[in-house]
C-alpha cells in the first residue's frame, strides 16, 4: 500500500502534487476519497482557507481571519471545527478499502478537531494514503505516532524536486494497484 506524506514550506506545491497524483489515480480507475485544502485571497492577501472533498465537491470555510471568531485559533486564522465535521470527516470516512484517501493536510487547523486522528487510524490500514502534513508535526506526540506506527515515507517537497517527486509518486502508486504478474 501506498503510505506518504509531503512537507515543504507553505506554497512550495504540496497541494497542486496531491490534487495532480488523486487525478492520475482516478485516471487508473482507482477510486479516490479524502479532501485538499485551498487557500483564498482577496486584494492579493490570504483571508482563509477552504476546504473541499475531492469526490463530492462539497466544500467549506475551514478557517477566515475575520469569521468564526470566538472558536479556536492558528496564526491569524480563526478555525472553523464544524468544517471538519461537515466536510472533512465525511470525505475521509467515504472511503472504500483499496481506494485511494488523499488528506490535505495533517495541520494545525484539522487536529482543531479532536476526532480527526481517530478518524485517520480508522482508514488508513485498507487504503493507499497519500498525505500533506505541517513541517513541525513532530512536535505533536499524537502525530508523531500516527506517522511512525504506519510507516509513512516523509517527502519534504521542494520547487526543485516537485516534478520528481510527481513522477515518483505517480510510478509508485502504478506499481501498486497493478495486478502482480
Amino acid at each position: 500500500m501506498l503510505r506518504v506524506l509531503v512537507t515543504g514550506p507553505p506554497g512550495v506545491g504540496k497541494t497542486t502534487l496531491v490534487r495532480r497524483v488523486a487525478d492520475h489515480a482516478k485516471s487508473l480507475g482507482l477510486e479516490v476519497y479524502g479532501f485538499v485544502t485551498t487557500e483564498v485571497r482577496e486584494g492579493g492577501s490570504r483571508v482563509g482557507f477552504r476546504i473541499i472533498d475531492i469526490n463530492s465537491g462539497k466544500e467549506a470555510w475551514l478557517a477566515h481571519v475575520s469569521l468564526f471568531a470566538g472558536g479556536p485559533v492558528v496564526g491569524k486564522y480563526n478555525v472553523n471545527v464544524r468544517a471538519m465535521e461537515e466536510v472533512g470527516i465525511p470525505a475521509i470516512k467515504a472511503a472504500r478499502p483499496g481506494s485511494l484517501v488523499v488528506v490535505d493536510e495533517i495541520g494545525k487547523m484539522e487536529l482543531m478537531h479532536s476526532g480527526f486522528l481517530r478518524v485517520l487510524e480508522e482508514v488508513v490500514d485498507g487504503v493507499h494514503f497519500l498525505g500533506t502534513i505541517y513541517m513541525a508535526y513532530r512536535s505533536n506526540r499524537s502525530v508523531a505516532s500516527f506517522v511512525d506506527k504506519h510507516g509513512f515515507r516523509i517527502i519534504e517537497l521542494t520547487r526543485v524536486n516537485r516534478d520528481q517527486v510527481l513522477d515518483d509518486l505517480t510510478r509508485g502508486l502504478e506499481r501498486e494497484i497493478k495486478p502482480r504478474q
